[in-house]
């Protein structure tokens, strides 16, 4: 399966242990084994598929235009952007 650039759950074996995907628009929280999503999704699932199919019953994704949005993050993955000595000055 082609990549397109995505991160899949075989890039976060070993650097994350759980992720978290967070709403802050609608108070949805979970916290998910990395190694278990890679066991349930394959290591080369993207997460961005993931990402869709965990918020897929959002009412603010299924809502046209943009302007309330859904909000679905994974805060984790910012810890891997950055590195020790990147503090913006």
């Amino acid at each position: 399966m082609p990549r397109d650039r995505s991160m899949t759950f075989g890039d976060l074996i070993g650097q994350l242990e759980h992720m978290e995907i967070a709403c802050p628009k609608s108070d949805r929280l979970g916290r998910y084994s990395v190694r278990r999503l890679a066991m349930q999704y394959g290591r080369d699932g993207k997460l961005t598929d993931w990402i869709n199919r965990m918020t897929k019953d959002c009412p603010r994704k299924q809502s046209p235009g943009l302007a309330d949005a859904c909000g679905a993050r994974c805060p984790d993955l910012l810890k891997l952007a950055r590195r020790p000595g990147d503090d913006a000055a």
